[in-house]
């Protein structure tokens, strides 16, 4: 979703993306993908309650929400995003996009992604969960440059694994040497059964006193068909097999 990569004029505003459950998506065939892509500057639009999960690449990417090139003014939230060969959330580039109350889950090469460095602030993320149970980062790639603010977000590494960010700054470090995070926790979320999908949090969940608010996934994807059989006009003689 988008009209021109970059921060030049652009027709695309005020679009909304909710409610849509995407999957199985890249399969190893495809990259430089995600599950919702956008590009340019959309003020006024919305990326939300989608349910995103099992997305890879061949060589590269294989992220869940992916702001590419000049994404600008857009909104990312309520939504759960899991099994990515990359990382739950790229920006490449961008300006003052805002990322909150999603869950991040299961990234593979890292959580969180961030590519260009800019004079000014990329995004806003904040009362988000991240969730994972491997080696990699919570951060990976371009983080230096401090244009950007993270807070109030519950992160949790399942395995056990130390949370270490670009680096390999400890997170402890990330927040004191960068000032980010500052009300974060580090702290098992309480999913009902991440492994299976079922990320509804359970009545103690730290999360809820960071500020995160549930919301049903379940109302993500089609009740019914796209278009029922019957529907469907009659195939013409010359295909017919």
């Amino acid at each position: 979703m988008g009209w021109t990569w970059g921060y030049g004029p652009s027709q695309a505003h005020d679009n909304d993306i909710g409610f849509n459950h995407i999957h199985t998506i890249g399969q190893h065939v495809l990259s430089d993908l995600g599950a919702v892509y956008t590009l340019g500057v959309s003020p006024g639009t919305r990326v939300h309650d989608n349910h995103c999960h099992d997305i890879r690449a061949y060589s590269y990417g294989g992220w869940g929400l992916y702001t590419d090139e000049g994404s600008s003014g857009i909104v990312l939230e309520n939504n759960l995003v899991y099994r990515t060969g990359g990382s739950g959330f790229h920006q490449h580039y961008g300006k003052e996009n805002v990322l909150r109350n999603n869950i991040f889950a299961f990234g593979e090469e890292s959580q969180l992604q961030r590519t260009r460095s800019e004079p000014h602030t990329s995004f806003f993320f904040e009362r988000n969960i991240v969730y994972w149970d491997n080696a990699s980062i919570l951060l990976g790639n371009n983080w230096w440059d401090n244009h950007f603010k993270l807070d109030w977000n519950v992160y949790w590494n399942s395995a056990g694994k130390p949370i270490t960010v670009f680096g390999g700054l400890k997170f402890s470090e990330w927040q004191r040497k960068f000032g980010q995070d500052q009300h974060s926790i580090v702290a098992d979320p309480g999913f009902q059964a991440p492994r299976a999908g079922d990320f509804r949090l359970k009545a103690n969940s730290p999360a809820l006193a960071s500020g995160f608010k549930p919301f049903d996934v379940s109302r993500a994807g089609r009740s019914a068909a796209a278009v029922l059989t019957r529907d469907l006009p009659p195939v013409p003689a010359a295909f017919e097999p």
